[in-house]
């Protein structure tokens, strides 16, 4: 087993992976703001632009379940390092492109290198924290973290492009090159598992990373240059191609990278089926509102970020909290007011916009929204963990992240065709597109009601390290 870090050992244990995770989820939204400044600059055109916001997102979605496999073969603190290390390398290379490609290139490397930090945090955690309360805190604040740094990436990027757009990119290295220098002393060592190498499902990783990778480019290309585009059902068709081979492999490999049988444990599958759509419907209310709040209020950047900043501050304080009452008390209630909560918001959006001021908009939006981030988010990751061996921590982990990430992208893809549509049937497009987004949060919150009724943590699963 691995050693376990004293209670002070602990907390920074848990400050290093969560400053680590705030970053992975901070990069998904903290270029957005500089977009018009990189387009200047490197003369890139509107077509080629939207991927160096895609092409983290498409790193990230595409190698999570490779990530979090190679984690569990090759040792979580070791796949945690070096795939930091490589997300500072590519940050700071960020900072120094001259073309659009190169900018793309580097964006992608950075999300590859953060699907592998991610599930690698995630079963740290998990390692460094024995079963019981303190690791529903230590899970309600990673979970916080991830959130807010999605949610504070705008703000933090509009702040950067005060001094240049390239800040936007290396910000982040700074704290990865300092979470770098310390984690070796404070991260449990890794156990020696030499089977690793030698059993490695590599079938398996060589259909199922390219047929996400397909799948999220498809997904993203469409909301794009819509459906009708060659590259868009392209290669939505060649993943589900590559995804059916996968499946087949792993039905018959002695070592599946995914052991199918995974997704009979019903608290998982439940958490990653709510995982996708609840991050789905926030990112599809967060495109189409942003839209709105700048292109018809007239909103800088940066005060439409601080509009998202509100809610993100709900989720810091009040996520760590919901995670001790999942952990306590079950997650699928939680969930599902959690969800309902969203659903009100979205709700509340669509009823009162146009009719008030849109700061106070914002307020009724952003509370219930921000608190039914802070409820779902915690219960989905104390759902979907609680019931898997440790040695299948990092596979539970990539499965659930990927499933934000593909969840987003499908319902952003979604969202985006009905706000371009909604003009030819009478709707207002903004009205339109978050009426879609209120129907499937309560959809989600049905869903969320319906599953598993407690959390059952089996004595085995992630005992504390020794």
């Amino acid at each position: 087993m691995t050693n376990s870090p004293s209670p002070r050992g602990a907390g920074l244990a848990l400050l290093l992976l969560c400053a680590a995770n705030f970053l992975d989820a901070m990069d998904v939204s903290t270029i957005g703001v500089a977009l018009p400044a990189i387009q200047t600059e490197l003369g890139m055109p509107a077509t080629s632009l939207q991927w160096a916001v895609s092409a983290y997102v498409l790193g990230y979605g595409g190698f999570l379940l490779l990530g979090g496999r190679v984690a569990d073969l090759f040792g979580h603190r070791r796949v945690f390092l070096w795939s930091l290390g490589i997300f500072a390398a590519a940050s700071i290379a960020g900072g120094f492109v001259d073309s659009g490609p190169t900018l793309i290139a580097a964006r992608l490397v950075k999300g590859i290198a953060a699907a592998f930090t991610a599930p690698a945090a995630l079963a740290l955690l998990l390692s460094v924290f024995g079963e019981g309360e303190k690791r529903a805190k230590a899970l309600g604040v990673f979970a916080s973290t991830g959130a807010t740094g999605f949610v504070l990436g705008m703000v933090l990027g509009g702040a950067a492009t005060i001094f240049s757009w390239r800040a936007t990119l290396v910000m982040g290295a700074p704290v990865a090159i300092l979470t770098l220098a310390i984690a070796p002393f404070v991260l449990p060592a890794d156990e020696r598992r030499s089977e690793g190498r030698k059993h490695f499902d590599w079938a398996g990783a060589l259909t199922i990373t390219p047929g996400l990778l397909l799948f999220v480019f498809g997904i993203t290309n469409a909301a794009a240059a819509g459906w009708h585009d060659f590259f868009t059902w392209g290669s939505l068709v060649a993943s589900v191609v590559l995804i059916a081979l996968f499946l087949i492999v792993e039905s018959r490999h002695a070592d599946p990278m995914v052991p199918l049988h995974i997704f009979r444990r019903a608290k998982l599958s439940h958490a990653n089926a709510i995982a996708a759509l609840f991050q789905g419907a926030y990112v599809g209310f967060q495109f189409i509102a942003t839209l709105y709040y700048q292109d018809v209020i007239g909103w800088s950047a940066f005060a439409t970020g601080f509009c998202f900043a509100f809610g993100g501050v709900c989720v810091m304080f009040l996520a760590p909290r919901f995670a001790t009452v999942a952990q306590n008390r079950g997650t699928t209630g939680l969930m599902a007011v959690g969800v309902g909560l969203q659903a009100t918001s979205y709700i509340l959006w669509v009823a009162l916009v146009g009719h008030i001021d849109p700061i106070v908009l914002v307020a009724l939006n952003q509370i219930p929204l921000g608190v039914g981030y802070a409820m779902t988010y915690p219960a989905i990751q104390v759902a979907a963990l609680s019931d898997v061996e440790e040695d299948k921590s990092g596979l539970a982990s990539g499965l659930l992240f990927a499933s934000f990430q593909i969840g987003g992208g499908i319902v952003l893809a979604a969202a985006s065709a009905i706000f371009a549509a909604a003009p030819q049937f009478g709707w207002d497009p903004y009205v339109g597109g978050i009426v879609f987004v209120a129907l499937l949060a309560i959809l989600i919150t049905l869903l969320a009601a319906v599953g598993p009724k407690s959390v059952t943590l089996r004595p085995q699963a992630y005992q504390a390290a020794e």
